[in-house]
């Protein structure tokens, strides 16, 4: 189980990464391709959004405390 420390920083990094450079800028219009994005996955390795193209693909993000 992780401590509530360990998860607003594993939280913390989630959102940086997620929330850096174009993706700041606010909403795109519908149809228009998102910006290309890295996350780092909990057990090792990265998720990189334009690996999913074509897919659906739902960002869930949960905020702790």
């Amino acid at each position: 189980m992780l401590t509530r420390h360990v998860r607003r920083a594993l939280t913390a990094l989630f959102l940086v990464g997620a929330l850096s450079g174009s993706a700041l800028a606010g909403p795109g219009d519908v149809g228009t391709p998102a910006a290309n994005f890295n996350l780092q996955a909990f057990g090792g390795g990265s998720h990189q959004l334009s690996a999913y193209q074509g897919q659906v693909v739902v960002l869930f993000i949960i905020g702790y405390g």
